[in-house]
């Protein structure tokens, strides 16, 4: 199998905005249709579960993150995200942490680590996308992006 390079003259015609409108619609579609992103070797995803994949993803998201609101955000039941949680924590790219003043609610962040980790994720999908939309004519690449955020909404 060859390997498509992503940073070819080819990509480099489709815009920054382009390219993070797909990705923002194939993440969505991911986490809609719990789609398993390509596990290769060596990559981004190696030892990564799918779930974890989602997860990092919405933690990367600006907010106060609690499992309630990731089961949400997700649309996965809490013992799928408690799961997750602990597969990451045990790689040291979530914490768990309460604030002195509400010692109800575990808040969850990601560690440095998990920050570089969600950011490589988010390149490589990104760097994807605009490798598949070079594939089209310029014409067509916001229709597909149109089509696609709208089979995410569905």
């Amino acid at each position: 199998m060859s390997k498509m390079n992503p940073t070819s003259s080819r990509t480099k015609s489709v815009s920054d905005r382009q390219a993070v409108s797909l990705h923002e619609a194939v993440d969505k579609i991911m986490r809609r249709f719990k789609l398993e992103p390509g596990m290769l070797a060596g990559s981004v995803y190696a030892d990564l579960h799918v779930n974890d994949v989602g997860l990092l993803a919405v933690l990367a998201e600006p907010g106060d993150w609690n499992v309630r609101k990731i089961t949400q955000a997700l649309g996965a039941p809490f013992s799928t995200v408690s799961s997750a949680l602990d597969r990451l924590e045990k790689r040291s790219l979530v914490a768990r942490l309460r604030r002195p003043g509400d010692r109800r609610v575990v808040y969850i962040k990601l560690s440095a680590s998990g920050i570089r980790l969600a950011e490589r994720l988010r390149a490589t999908q990104i760097e994807t996308c605009r490798a598949m939309l070079a594939g089209l004519p310029v014409r067509d690449r916001d229709e597909l992006i149109r089509l696609v955020a709208q089979v995410a909404q569905r």
